[in-house]
């Protein structure tokens, strides 16, 4: 059966010293106190979001954003879900938004009664300011205004599905206000979670595409969809005033099988983003909405490790 959560009263900190606001155990990992909003855990978690910063450049070609924003100091992003901040430090004029405060080189400690909306000042390099906000609240105004850039990165199974309309419209509110003429942009790097061969031949009881199809539906459940649907994202950010559109796709093996030295080492750290965090990735969607048991879900989750190891199997994903 799922294992049931425990409020905690108290703060916890991990084996890296890092602490966090309060929160709860559930499925033996430790999650934020806003257990409707985001369904995977904060404990261990820093590693895994600062690997796939170093993921996510490499596979950029070392580019913290593509859109032509001349960096400067009078340059303006608001970085949305910022994780641990190690893109934001990287960037120029920063406000990184987030629902946990899980910056563990920026931040002192948060007092007990601390909830939203709470800015953080200590040891924060002054091109960079943080705030603890729910992006699904509705009113925004705490946030930076007249931005050059409004980015987002692996929000997708964040955000409540009614919430995305509302979420592009008031990123488009943040832009509009310093740009009459055309200028500003929004840039939004996801994952596609759904597995692909190059031969296109699907190898038989795949253990990646029977763990892709579990976590998809189990965030569907949730109403936070992981699912990459561009078209319906260009949709809502045309009703919400966006044009010019551009969509890149960049191949992601699951393992260096490529006859291509740039490919191989991107592969390398997807790897180890991916054999390291699927499991705080699967635990809330497969035990609460797919019925899985925690041994279930280990035996998976070894398989779909040696699948992801196996130089013969030419899986990828796209971002």
């Amino acid at each position: 059966m799922p294992t049931q959560s425990k409020q905690l009263p108290c703060r916890f900190r991990s084996s890296s010293g890092v602490a966090f606001g309060e929160g709860y155990w559930k499925h033996d990992r430790y999650y934020g106190a806003w257990k409707d909003s985001y369904q995977f855990p904060i404990d261990e978690e820093l590693n895994r979001l600062d690997m796939l910063n170093k993921f996510f450049l490499l596979a950029r070609c070392d580019q913290a954003f593509s859109c032509p924003v001349r960096r400067g100091s009078s340059t303006r992003v608001l970085d949305l879900g910022t994780g641990t901040g190690i893109w934001a430090i990287q960037v120029s004029h920063v406000m990184a938004v987030d629902l946990n405060m899980i910056q563990p080189a920026l931040l002192v400690d948060i007092p007990h009664s601390c909830m939203l909306c709470m800015l953080i000042e200590s040891s924060i390099p002054p091109n960079l300011t943080i705030l603890q906000f729910d992006i699904e609240d509705t009113d925004w105004t705490t946030l930076l205004k007249n931005c050059d850039l409004v980015h987002m990165r692996l929000l997708l199974g964040s955000i409540h599905n009614d919430a995305w309309p509302a979420t592009y419209q008031k990123t488009f509110d943040r832009i509009s206000n310093r740009h009459t003429a055309p200028g500003g942009f929004i840039e939004q790097v996801e994952i596609d979670w759904v597995p692909r061969w190059e031969s296109a031949n699907i190898p038989e009881s795949s253990a990646l595409l029977e763990w892709s199809q579990k976590f998809l539906e189990g965030m569907d459940h949730f109403q936070r969809s992981a699912r990459v649907l561009s078209r319906k994202v260009q949709r809502m950010l045309e009703a919400a005033g966006y044009v010019g559109f551009e969509e890149t796709i960049i191949r992601c093996c699951v393992s260096p099988w490529s006859n291509d030295t740039r490919e191989r080492l991107v592969a390398k750290w997807f790897n180890l983003c991916l054999t390291e965090g699927i499991e705080a990735m699967s635990l809330a969607p497969l035990v609460e909405k797919c019925c899985m048991t925690i041994c279930e879900i280990k035996k998976l989750q070894a398989r779909v490790k040696r699948e992801s190891c196996n130089l013969q199997l030419h899986a990828y994903f796209n971002m």
